[in-house]
């Protein structure tokens, strides 16, 4: 090749390039009257830089020079002005910008000035474009972090399986730009492979309306996500349209495309990638499965050319990527599979407890269960509210967790009542009562004795014209006497009824007790003794004071029981809600007579829920079940007494909250 020496104007230039083996790593991509475009590649990043010459006949035109100023702000453009000494001095160079990348050069230009001139501009112009790729590429990982701190943070706090995957999934897209995708999760670990199943949890397509349902499938090697499952390593397929026959050729897997959905829906899975998503314990609990990565600029697949154009590889980004949110969303699902375990376990645990509750009580039968639905649904009424005082409280679902166990647990203390108190359908025991009955049983036959006798002295001393007539008085008296016991046995077993009392009741319960009869030993016993006619006078339902007081306590043992159990923070008020649903807004309740504001929300739905459900159950031996409307207008009356929250009870009014036990009764 022949040498130059000095270059003079841009046919100079054009026949250096072409002849100068110093110029080997240039060559003339454009020119025009007074420049010259030469590209060369830059080493370290292998992207062309572009270096234009320009004469005076182009940079002494404004027109000219405008279109090379603004590609000289684009990053890999530099220009370079070409001229003498005295025309560059008489250079307007007010008109040239500032920010664009520009030197000059003096003319003629020897071809070592102008080898080291176009290296230090091509170097210069590297080193912004490398310091530019730097600063994105760090931006873009400050961005990715910030988005996976982010989705650490979410997947932390969601407790609700479907809405985690659904978050993994969504945030796994989003990352590879992926058009679709979906989560699977390992239904069990066994041994035996072939026993070991994969549920097909939730998906997402964003070019095509998925069928809604779960789906189950069998873990196999023949398929991506079982291979997946099996290797514990992600597999990239770059088309899966292009894969030779299982087990042969680029296909080593052996998998089998089923193409049943892509039929269906015109539509074609072409890359895949499918990553594990591996527990603590180091077991794969599930795959995030990603399909077709779209390619810069494509937002939605079609038509079937789309697939074509649009779909590439999964690259390592996005493999990095994804396999670091799946390490992330592993963690967070085994989290989430061992609280729903817990939570389980815990369920199981206080549902036995309510049937322990429930088998020292039998006539309480569901009461625990419909409570807990009236007040989990007048929260969730509340939730909805947009009116009232409580228009703004809103219940999270630990929120309702926390009331719903309060209110299965609420009667828990009775397990502390003595079993006799407990189920106390009348005023009096049922030993009590049937003492009562014999001793009245005795004291007729008393005076079927005393007729007797009376009868044989007056044989024995009175003569044969009066004994007719005697004898038949006595009878008449025994008769009388015997009808007045069996009056008050009648009365006493009517007021043994746990009814309300009417006043002159009370006076003839302390007439019988005065009453007295002689036992067969010849002492004088009353008709009913103190303890027993103090049980007949209960003025309302069937408990002594005492002994309500007793049952009453079964608020404090409740509280006391579920003080023991270590609650989580969610749950931490459960034992406060519990223990005051029997207080009033007045004061008038127990056990710590709390007013107003001191009853925690909680407790104030659980009593509007556990007094409608005593009075409308069925089950209760001792009393008919009340109408809803008779027992929605009781409700109506203790709050006009200031004893149960008014706007708690317009909502529970207005949204038919009472109704939702209706079929369980």
């Amino acid at each position: 090749m022949t040498s130059v020496s000095v270059i003079t104007s841009p046919d100079d230039l054009v026949g250096a390039v072409s002849r100068d083996r110093r110029m080997m790593g240039y060559r003339v991509r454009r020119q025009g009257d007074g420049w010259i475009e030469l590209e060369v590649v830059a080493q370290r990043t292998r992207v062309p830089v572009l270096l234009v010459l320009a004469w005076p006949e182009v940079w002494r035109d404004e027109e000219q020079l405008r279109p090379h100023l603004v590609r000289a702000r684009s990053g890999n453009y530099g220009l370079i002005l070409v001229g003498t000494d005295p025309e560059l001095e008489a250079a307007r160079m007010e008109a040239m910008s500032t920010d664009a990348d520009m030197t000059a050069v003096a003319a003629p230009i020897g071809m070592v000035r102008l080898l080291l001139t176009l290296r230090t501009r091509a170097e210069t112009i590297t080193q912004r474009m490398t310091s530019a790729m730097i600063e994105l590429e760090l931006e873009r990982s400050r961005h990715e972090n910030d988005m996976l701190i982010s989705i650490g943070r979410a997947l932390s706090q969601e407790r609700d399986i479907k809405s985690l995957l659904a978050i993994i999934l969504r945030r796994a897209c989003e990352v590879t730009n992926a058009d679709a995708g979906s989560v699977y999760i390992v239904k069990n670990a066994d041994e035996d492979v072939s026993k070991r199943v994969l549920r097909f949890e939730v998906s997402q397509n964003d070019s095509r309306t998925l069928p809604a349902g779960n789906m189950e499938m069998k873990v196999s090697s023949t398929s991506i996500v079982g291979q997946c499952v099996l290797s514990g390593t992600r597999i990239n397929v770059p088309d899966l349209y292009a894969l030779d026959e299982p087990g042969t050729g680029n296909n080593s897997w052996g998998f089998i495309h089923d193409r049943t959905f892509d039929d269906k829906n015109r539509y074609q899975t072409r890359s895949v990638l499918a990553v594990p998503m591996i527990s603590a314990r180091a077991d794969v609990i599930g795959v995030i499965q990603l399909i077709n990565k779209r390619a810069k600029g494509w937002i939605q697949l079609d038509l079937p050319g789309d697939f074509e154009a649009g779909v590439v590889p999964f690259d390592d980004v996005s493999e990095a990527y994804v396999s670091t949110l799946a390490s992330q969303a592993g963690i967070a699902l085994e989290n989430v599979l061992l609280y729903e375990e817990v939570k389980t376990l815990f369920d199981g645990f206080v549902k036995a407890a309510v049937t322990a509750i429930e088998s020292r009580d039998p006539t309480t039968s569901g009461h625990s269960e419909r409570v807990a639905k009236l007040t989990i649904g007048l929260a969730r009424a509340i939730n909805h509210a947009e009116t009232g005082r409580y228009r703004e409280v809103r219940f999270t679902r630990d929120d309702l967790t926390q009331i719903e166990y309060a209110a299965l647990l609420h009667d828990f203390g009775k397990v502390g009542v003595r079993e006799h108190i407990l189920v106390k359908a009348k005023k009096l025991y049922e030993h009590e009562r049937e003492l009562i009955l014999q001793r009245f049983q005795l004291i007729k036959r008393g005076y079927k004795i005393e007729g007797l006798e009376t009868k044989v002295r007056y044989l024995m001393e009175a003569s044969r014209d009066a004994i007719a007539e005697q004898l038949s008085a006595i009878d008449r008296s025994l008769a009388d006497r015997v009808t007045e016991v069996d009056d008050i046995i009648k009365f006493v077993l009517a007021a043994n009824e746990p009814t309300v009392l009417e006043q002159g009741g009370f006076e003839r319960i302390a007439e019988i007790a005065r009453m007295t009869y002689r036992d067969e030993g010849d002492r004088a016993g009353p008709f009913l003794t103190a303890e027993e006619a103090s049980s007949l006078q209960i003025r309302r339902g069937s408990l002594t004071e005492q002994e309500r007081l007793e049952i009453n306590s079964h608020v404090v043992h409740s509280f006391n029981f579920l003080c023991q159990i270590p609650w989580s923070r969610a749950l931490r008020d459960v034992p406060v809600i519990a223990g005051a649903h029997h207080e009033k807004l007045d004061g008038t309740g127990y056990p710590k007579q709390l007013k107003g504001e001191e009853i925690p929300v909680g407790a104030k739905m659980m009593a509007i829920a556990d007094i409608y459900d005593a009075l409308t159950a069925k089950d209760r031996p001792y009393k008919k079940a009340m109408p809803a409307e008779k027992a929605l207008d009781i409700l109506a009356s203790d709050v006009k007494r200031g004893q149960l929250d008014a706007d708690l009870y317009e909502v529970f009014l207005n949204n038919r909250v009472w109704a939702l036990t209706s079929v369980d009764r």
